[in-house]
């Protein structure tokens, strides 16, 4: 080899490897100059919209933050949404494009649990570390089998033994069950019912409906007709606001106090449910929820006021989000930004490594601390969550301790 070959040979060389060396284990670029690409999937329209918004408004403000700090390590982040519309099939091929033609780091959601069921094999087959904050389905987090799949929301299970705990710990004598007949309602009643069996209480009656039925009345009267001075609601909010209001109708809205899960709480349930929504209580994280006549405090009073200052004060015609879930959304992208720094890189495994090893370390704006380890990617404890009075929040805005 003459000395003009040996030297095109060595800089060719030094070339290939400095590419490989700027590629991690799943062949992306670490390039500081090219930008951290996170996608967000969730609804941005139809009934589920809010969930959608109240995420979007999250990630869009940390994200705002943190690129106005100076990015991670050094590199921007970049946002790619899309608007599944909580449909399952869109969600899929929402999430194709984001990884296979945008090239998505990471990705934020779905918002909603049957989306988020069928999206999260393909993303794991990528390897793509996905972060929900809203969807509560205990099937959809399964570290064995998603490994790549976390989430900082209380999930199904979890809120069910939560409920349960509550009544117990309250001296009810007649709880009763009510769910809806989509697998949501069926999978969140079942939940109730274990826990009910691990608390050692027996329900007087366990009441099924139709989703999204006109007339409620039947579900009145059966609770009514059943004596029942507790109802566990795993309902959504309208079915349950319309159900509160056939309470009302049969003048049993004073025998009865009512406890939901998350999925019951929506801005205008007061208006919807009427008089009766002073006797419902759903969950809520400890830090977003405030004693009577109390504040929120630290981090999470600063986080509040961001939201109030980037998205403006709570009412009609102004900001529609509950700030607790907003704050789940905000959360999720500050999650993987400290995770990407302690890895020093956005390379999967090792930013998954960091939050199953080292999770405790990290300071939410959501919770107080995350359980997450390579075992459990769920972040939470029945602990974690407790009532709020979905009738009485100050302001209209945050949730104040039933």
């Amino acid at each position: 080899m003459n000395k003009k070959k040996a030297t095109r040979f060595l800089a060719m060389t030094v070339i290939l490897s400095m590419l490989l060396s700027g590629c991690g284990a799943g062949g992306k670029a670490s390039d500081s100059s090219e930008p951290i690409k996170i996608g967000v999937l969730g609804a941005l329209s139809g009934g589920s919209a809010i969930l959608g918004k109240q995420q979007q408004q999250g990630v869009d403000l940390a994200v705002k933050e943190i690129n106005a700090a100076g990015g991670i390590l050094g590199r921007q982040i970049e946002l790619s949404y899309r608007d599944d519309e909580a449909d399952p099939t869109k969600c899929k091929t929402a999430a194709e494009e984001l990884v296979d033609k945008i090239g998505v780091d990471f990705i934020v959601g779905p918002t909603n649990s049957t989306p988020a069921s069928a999206t999260i094999p393909y993303l794991q087959e990528n390897k793509i570390i996905n972060v929900m904050c809203i969807a509560s389905s205990d099937s959809i987090i399964d570290a064995q089998k998603f490994p790549y799949a976390f989430r900082i929301m209380l999930p199904n299970g979890l809120q069910a033994q939560a409920l349960v705990m509550n009544a117990k710990e309250r001296g009810y004598q007649k709880i009763a069950l009510v769910g809806d007949n989509s697998a949501l309602g069926v999978d969140g009643t079942a939940a109730m019912e274990k826990w009910c069996n691990e608390y050692g209480i027996v329900p007087i009656a366990n009441i099924s409906y139709k989703a999204e039925d006109a007339d409620m009345t039947p579900v009145a009267q059966s609770l009514k007709d059943a004596g029942a001075d507790c109802a566990l609601f795993w309902t959504l909010g309208a079915d349950g606001a319309k159900i509160v209001k056939a309470i009302e109708r049969l003048g049993y809205t004073d025998s009865m106090d009512i406890y939901g899960y998350t999925g019951m709480v929506m801005p205008n349930f007061r208006e919807l449910a009427g008089p009766g929504a002073s006797r419902c209580s759903s969950l809520s994280i400890r830090e977003w929820s405030v004693e009577p006549g109390g504040a929120l405090n630290g981090r999470y009073l600063d986080l509040y006021n961001k939201i109030i200052s980037e998205y403006g004060e709570y009412g009609v015609g102004k900001r529609d989000t509950n700030p607790s879930t907003v704050a789940s959304g905000y959360d999720s992208v500050m999650l993987l930004k400290w995770a990407i720094e302690k890895a020093g890189s956005t390379d999967s495994d090792a930013v998954k490594a960091v939050i199953e090893k080292s999770g405790a370390e990290y300071v939410p704006f959501f919770g107080s601390s995350y359980k997450f380890s390579a075992e459990d990617h769920d972040g939470y404890l029945a602990s974690d969550a407790v009532p709020v009075a979905i009738g009485e929040m100050m302001n209209g805005d945050l949730y104040i301790r039933s």
